[in-house]
């Protein structure tokens, strides 16, 4: 089956099936494919559709770009580009509803669970009548319409009786205008008939949908959050009975588990999530600014402060302030914090007067902030302060069943505008043999790297580019199994895995430990250990598992 991507910059909008000939397309609503583009005449073309080719026939009396080239007659075969001002359109084949992936002999597999399909439902969601509404495509076929006999019932007067069908067909839904007064938008484009995909926008008079996925598998999810592990779920449950609470969020974890992503989660779920949520880097903000960030500040308050400025705080009001790395603030901001947080009033800089501001906070850290306070550097009253409710996010190696789910997740996000692409069971075998000191960050960054230069179809475990280790993430490997192990046992293990990083390079293995390389020597004659890459390599590194805790 032939399909028209509709795509605007590297975006994709639509894709619509070419199912009928002759198939129009041009600015007027009465086309098969309106495009909301001024400059694109009301009738641009014709395309005729056959089995093995669609032909194009332009009725603008301008010409039609074909792949760079304007024309008034052209042959279309998979791949072909039409290109206009602000949109380009793109031609493909769909074998089985998916799309084709151009080399002989091989097969487009779904990279994600192959019962998904099946197991899938669609959401819409928008407002009705001023009330948030989630309805799910539980049928095959839905109706959507002004009068009692659909599915969905919008009372509009903008809405026709029959106006829409979406329907599941194979792997895919897809929506079919029936032939409605007013015309069925995907994206901001008028259709006919398109496929509908996680995120689209849909127009239906003056409503407005958003459709979104709902599995009936039971997967706990908020926001974007996703997993399938067991070990998630005191977590997710932990944040679903903190959003209610006005009270502080103390989320830790190591970083790339998705701290940020779970004070949104707090914030979505929230009575606030209505009103701003407002996010800052603690450890991005030059000390002697922190206070004008975070509280604002007046004209003239010091050099180069040439218009007033709201904080940061002030920014949040009525809704929640998210610090990511509060453990990084100095202890003069901590203290300014504590002020605003126990009272709720905050004073500009270069001000005399106060500020009442409501405010939720969630703080984020990878650091052991107990630790910080016997230490003396984070304020015990502030510790206890934002101490009010903790949320731990384990990291991804306590995670191994998501490791794959979150894989084949994160290769559909990042090929779904080049076609299926699925992961080798060696591939994946070696993904959860890898501890992911980065995380659930540097899975995804993996997968990303790995779509983009792996040029088949199916990604092996020889295409993982696995990024070194820091000095960092070897000693925090080193505390993971500390318990039991002697150090130097713990010391000669981590020596090892910087050589075998470095592919047995003595230099660059001591750059990684931070020591001189004549000391490496010594140690590595100590422990008896050689740096001859027969005997260790960066392969052999990563495709074995740490030992375990």
């Amino acid at each position: 089956m032939w399909e028209l991507e509709v795509t605007r910059g590297e975006n994709a909008l639509i894709g619509v099936p070419l199912d009928k000939t002759p198939f129009r397309i041009g600015q007027a609503v009465t086309n098969d494919l309106s495009l909301p583009d001024p400059s694109i005449p009301r009738h641009q073309c014709l395309l005729l559709i056959e089995q093995k080719r669609i032909l194009l026939q332009d009725v603008s009396g301008h010409g039609t770009a074909v792949d760079g080239k304007r024309c008034r007659t052209a042959e279309l075969t998979a791949g072909s580009r039409l290109d206009f001002p602000s949109l380009s359109m793109i031609v493909r084949e769909r074998v089985d509803g998916r799309d084709d992936p151009g080399v002989p002999g091989a097969v487009a597999t779904d990279v994600l669970d192959s019962q998904r399909a099946a197991t899938t439902t669609l959401v819409l969601s928008g407002e009705i009548n001023g009330q948030a509404t989630r309805f799910s495509l539980q049928a095959q076929v839905t109706s959507i319409g002004a009068l009692a006999g659909n599915d969905l019932v919008l009372s509009d007067s903008y809405v026709s009786g029959f106006h829409c069908r979406i329907y599941r067909k194979q792997d895919a839904w897809f929506i079919t205008d029936l032939d409605s007064t007013n015309g069925t938008s995907v994206n901001n484009v008028m259709v006919q008939e398109a496929r509908l995909d996680i995120g689209a926008v849909l127009t239906l008079g003056r409503f407005r949908f958003q459709v979104e996925e709902e599995s009936a598998e039971p997967r706990p999810q908020l926001e974007m959050i996703w997993s399938v592990d067991p070990v998630m779920k005191p977590v997710f449950e932990m944040l679903k009975r903190a959003a209610p609470s006005d009270e502080p969020v103390l989320i830790s974890g190591e970083s790339g588990t998705g701290k940020e992503l779970a004070a949104r989660a707090i914030h979505a779920l929230s009575r606030r999530a209505g009103g701003p949520l407002v996010c800052i880097n603690c450890s991005a903000i030059a000390r002697d600014l922190v206070e004008s960030e975070l509280f604002g500040h007046e004209k003239g308050a010091f050099t180069g402060a040439q218009i007033r400025r709201r904080g940061l705080m002030e920014e949040a009001h009525l809704g929640t302030l998210f610090l990511d790395e509060i453990g990084e603030l100095s202890l003069a901001a901590q203290a300014k914090l504590l002020r605003a947080l126990e009272n709720g009033e905050i004073r500009p800089v270069g001000s005399d007067a106060t500020k009442t501001v409501d405010v939720r906070v969630v703080a984020a850290t990878h650091r052991s902030l107990s630790h910080m306070v016997k230490n003396k550097i984070f304020r015990e009253d502030l510790y206890y302060r934002i101490f009010v409710l903790e949320i731990s996010l384990p990291p991804l190696r306590r995670r191994p069943e998501d490791i794959p789910f979150l894989a084949k997740r994160f290769l559909e996000m990042a090929t779904r505008h080049t076609g299926p692409r699925a992961l080798s069971a060696r591939a994946l075998e070696r993904l959860q043999q890898y501890r992911f000191p980065g995380n659930v960050r540097e899975l995804r960054h993996l997968i990303i790297r790995a779509a983009i230069l792996c040029p088949e179809e199916v990604i092996g475990d020889e295409q993982l580019l696995f990024a070194p280790p820091t000095m960092a993430d070897i000693v925090a490997e080193s505390r993971v199994y500390r318990k039991g192990m002697t150090l130097a046992e713990i010391e000669s293990d981590a020596i090892r895995q910087a050589l075998a990083v470095c592919g047995g390079n003595r230099r660059e293995a001591a750059k990684q430990l931070a020591m001189a390389r004549s000391t490496l020597i010594a140690k590595m004659e100590k422990y008896d250990l050689r740096a001859r890459e027969s005997d260790v390599t960066a392969t052999d590194h990563l495709a074995q598992p740490l030992k375990n805790p």
